[in-house]
């Protein structure tokens, strides 16, 4: 029976280690989401303010 403990050990062993990498895995995933959805604000709101300048800009030479 000694070797039945030690394959039953080994499985959760080994059932432990598989779900911390699905939990790290997950971790990633949200991290990576989350980084994306910052960039795309970040830039978004980069176009968006250059486009306001070029706007004064051409309203300004208007007059000239």
């Amino acid at each position: 029976m000694s070797k039945l403990s030690e394959i039953d050990l080994g499985s959760a062993l080994l059932s432990t280690f598989i779900l911390v990498g699905f939990i790290a895995t997950a971790f990633v995933f949200v991290r990576l989401t989350i980084i994306g959805i910052n960039y795309v604000k970040v830039n978004y709101l980069k176009e968006v303010g250059e486009d306001k300048d070029e706007e004064k800009n051409t309203s300004e030479t208007k007059g000239f």
